[in-house]
């Protein structure tokens, strides 16, 4: 069975998102990123996780979905 990355999804100055990011790398975690304002047809995957709502860092591992980093995140 194939293992996938962890996915990111992240919107520009989100300072949460940038914690985030550091922490994986710190963490050696290694992860998809999806700049939603490079990508934003992508957009949907991550209303779709948020239940309509634009914020982020949204963290996918496997069936699990972190919203925001610590219980905060930044509307886009």
């Amino acid at each position: 069975m194939t293992q996938t990355k962890p996915i990111l999804y992240s919107y520009p100055g989100c300072g949460y998102t940038t914690d985030l990011k550091r922490e994986l790398r710190r963490d050696g975690v290694e992860y998809e990123e999806v700049d939603l304002f490079q990508s934003p047809e992508r957009i949907p995957e991550l209303l779709a996780l948020t239940d309509g709502d634009r914020i982020t860092p949204v963290y996918v591992d496997g069936d699990e979905v972190q919203i925001g980093k610590n219980g905060f995140g930044c509307t886009f």
